[in-house]
């Protein structure tokens, strides 16, 4: 059960908003569809990503009872696998993929269990005992709320899984809600959103839909970090259908067992994996064009990054970097990002129960990703580190290192001798620089995931940045959805401002 506690860390730890203890551990979700909505592709895609979002709160949800009209399956799972069985067998095949069947989900013919919550996507279900949610995706709109006050005749007549993935990353959010207890906030009862324009509203109709993403072509772009955001930035362009779509992801970083309750894209079978690896396995059956690179975007640059494709190998080799979106956590890394000087940069980001995007104009006034994001202090945590080891006895320190998985002998050899580049001041740095474990859950990174692509796509695909801001900020707590713009750090570590008047005013010989 080793692997059960470590999916439901991240998102059982305390969260502003949320009470104390869980209020429910052992939650039982049914989800229901009418057969216009099961065998359409909007549909599956909103029961799809429903069903890998719960069972990632592992610990909260104990069951799903998937109750559905027998219909073909028409997409692929996010692992890339497809079957053109049934749609309630593909949708019970997410859980052994994702967490080893830790959340039990099986289907039906008729209510086989008291259900705590009932989720009915697209139409209206009679309320019975316990909690009934309604949800709804189509193109750029989604909507949640209680089935009293749901729209009515939605037809799922959009291949675009922006819609349909917000969906259910909301009703996810409010069985989280329901399971952990709220302080603060408020379950929703009416909200719509369109991501086309930012806008809020209790009806369907006067939400405004956007351009179809099938057939787009996408310049091709990098990702930097494919943790949470970067997996659920990839899950969006593996159904976006584009007709020309081309990543390289960069991360250093493994999957470990924490990583299941957010990643989307990665199952049980892909914890100790680098993860970029389930990326470019997901996409590829996709037919999404991708390229995995395991090491930071220092080694990046100078590695060979064979198998890249021609013209952002280009990119790297010159330093002339074009489309470049970051799904990083640390100040260091986002410095690193901001020193590329892409043409075009987009951030995502979460903060407990808050998702956000960023866009990062090249225009005096506005902040680069350098501002607010002061590279973090390494030197001073390793020399930190350093001195309370040396406080410890040798078997003191054998402990403690080991409980950390790291072997003491390589630690020993660098207290004897410190010398930089060596095995243990690499081991030592890695201590010293982990992050605690802070909340995460899923639905709040696919949340950012959303906004991030929706902003991506607008302004890059379509040349639209409707939503009234450069940054995007959604709310779990309350299903707040605000834009805004903002102004630049006095302090940035990079100094923007000062580049961009630099740059503004021509030299002698230009002029």
């Amino acid at each position: 059960m080793a692997i059960a506690a470590g999916i439901s860390d991240r998102h059982l730890r305390g969260a502003e908003g949320l009470a104390d203890k869980p209020l429910h551990l052992a939650q039982r979700v049914r989800i229901t569809m009418n057969a216009v909505w099961a065998s359409s592709r909007a549909g599956q895609l909103l029961a799809s990503c429903l069903v890998n979002l719960l069972t990632r709160q592992v610990g909260l949800v104990s069951e799903i009872e998937i109750l559905i009209p027998p219909v073909t399956t028409v997409i692929r799972l996010a692992n890339g696998d497809f079957t053109d069985g049934p749609l309630e067998q593909s949708l019970v095949r997410i859980a052994a993929w994702a967490v080893n069947d830790r959340v039990k989900v099986y289907a039906s013919r008729a209510p086989a269990m008291d259900a705590d919550i009932t989720i009915t996507v697209g139409d209206s279900a009679s309320a019975g005992k316990g909690i009934t949610l309604f949800a709804a995706g189509n193109g750029w709109k989604a909507w949640v709320g209680a089935p009293e006050h749901a729209p009515k005749g939605i037809a799922p007549d959009k291949s675009n899984p922006l819609g349909p993935f917000l969906a259910a990353a909301l009703v996810a959010g409010e069985v989280f809600k329901r399971g952990r207890g709220l302080v603060r906030g408020r379950f929703l009862t009416a909200n719509g959103y369109s991501l086309w324009t930012g806008q809020q509203s209790t009806g369907w109709d006067d939400l405004q839909d956007g351009p179809a993403l099938t057939g787009g072509q996408l310049k091709p772009l990098h990702i930097i970090g494919a943790g949470a955001v970067g997996n659920g930035l990839a899950y969006i362009l593996a159904y976006a259908e584009l007709a020309d779509a081309y990543a390289a992801i960069i991360d250093d970083d493994a999957y470990d067992t924490t990583s299941l309750n957010r990643c989307l894209l990665a199952g049980h079978g892909d914890v100790g994996d680098p993860k970029v690896e389930a990326i470019e396995t997901s996409l590829k059956k996709h037919d999404v064009g991708i390229y995995g690179f395991e090491g930071t975007i220092s080694r990046y640059l100078t590695a060979p990054r064979t198998g890249l494709r021609s013209d952002l190998a280009r990119q790297a080799s010159d330093l002339a970097f074009d489309l470049v979106v970051s799904c990083v956590d640390r100040g260091g890394s986002r410095q690193d990002i901001q020193g590329l000087a892409p043409s075009s940069l987009f951030g995502g980001s979460t903060l407990r129960l808050v998702a956000r995007s960023d866009f990062y104009p090249d225009r005096p006034g506005a902040a680069c990703l350098s501002c607010f994001n002061p590279p973090e202090q390494d030197g001073e945590k390793l020399r930190a580190l350093e001195k309370k080891l040396r406080e410890l006895s040798e078997a003191q320190r054998s402990v403690l290192l080991r409980e950390q998985g790291i072997d003491p002998a390589a630690i020993e050899a660098y207290l004897a001798s410190p010398k930089c580049g060596t095995l243990g001041e690499a081991a030592l740095l890695d201590l010293a620089t982990r992050s605690p474990g802070e909340f995460s859950v899923g639905f709040v990174s696919l949340g950012a995931a959303i906004l991030l692509a929706s902003k991506l796509f607008r302004q890059v695909l379509f040349g639209s940045p409707t939503d009234g801001g450069d940054v995007t900020v959604l709310n779990f707590l309350n299903g707040g959805l605000q834009n805004s713009f903002l102004g630049a750090d006095d302090h940035c570590h990079w100094g923007c401002q000062e580049r961009r008047r630099r740059i503004s005013v021509p030299c002698d010989v230009c002029a």
